[in-house]
């Protein structure tokens, strides 16, 4: 009985000391979490510079988040995030819904290219979609079809994206491409209704409202295109509007 009692008490120590550490390591945690995790969600590489989390006020930043390009594109990255500041409620940062009031990504670098059937932000979105999808259904052991635990929800009270360049390519422009500012994008709410939402299901709505943000975007800039005066850069663009 008195070698039970010793164990239980080690057992919660342990416990209290690996929760200790995980609220004041939150940047590590989540450093780990987009490297390790972000591949699985989106089909590509993720890699990140530096990420600075408070869990005292839960505000902090990502710098030098870059995702990766899938097989088949010739750019070296989809995207490059400037820096990504954050703001959460540091009540709920281990709670089961993360209350996040701010999502703020300053001046992001896009490559939007197209290959033979679909672009590579498409094929990304893809990638999320079905990960979303196979996340959907858990067993009743808390695992997803997905083969991960479902862990935290999040509210994102709002989200911004502020600065974007985008550049349009194809193999049709030997290496050239044309660079446009898209407007910023404001979203709010998302997994208010829901009472939260997985980290894939907030990527998987960024990424859509992104790629239908571009489009609309091109479809007000061939006249840009033509004074660019790139060869055939009009003709070979027009088939990345869907």
């Amino acid at each position: 009985m008195k070698k039970a009692l010793v164990v239980l008490v080690v057992l919660a120590i342990v416990i209290a000391g690996a929760a200790f550490w995980a609220y004041h390591s939150l940047d590590v945690i989540v450093k780990f979490a987009l490297e390790h995790y972000g591949p699985e969600v989106t089909g590509v590489t993720i890699k990140v510079d530096d990420v600075r989390l408070s869990p005292r006020d839960g505000r902090g930043s990502l710098k030098g988040v870059e995702i990766g390009n899938p097989k088949g594109y010739s750019g070296k990255r989809a995207a490059k995030l400037g820096e990504i500041t954050v703001a959460l409620d540091p009540a709920t940062a281990t709670a089961p819904v993360v209350i996040v009031h701010e999502i703020l990504i300053h001046e992001p670098l896009i490559t939007y290219e197209r290959g033979n059937k679909e672009t590579n932000l498409d094929v990304i979105q893809r990638n999320i979609e079905g990960y979303v999808k196979r996340s959907a259904v858990a067993t009743p052991e808390g695992k997803t079809a997905a083969g991960t635990t479902v862990r935290h929800r999040f509210v994102v009270e709002r989200l911004t994206i502020r600065g974007a360049k985008v550049t349009m390519t194809n193999p049709a422009l030997k290496g050239q491409g044309i660079t446009f500012d898209l407007p910023a994008i404001e979203l709010r709410d998302l997994g208010k209704k829901q009472n939260g939402i997985t980290a894939s299901e907030v990527a998987h709505i960024v990424a859509t409202t992104l790629i239908s943000r571009i489009a609309q975007k091109m479809l007000t800039n061939f006249d840009l295109l033509r004074k660019g005066g790139v060869e055939g850069a009009v003709d070979a663009l027009k088939g990345l509007v869907k």
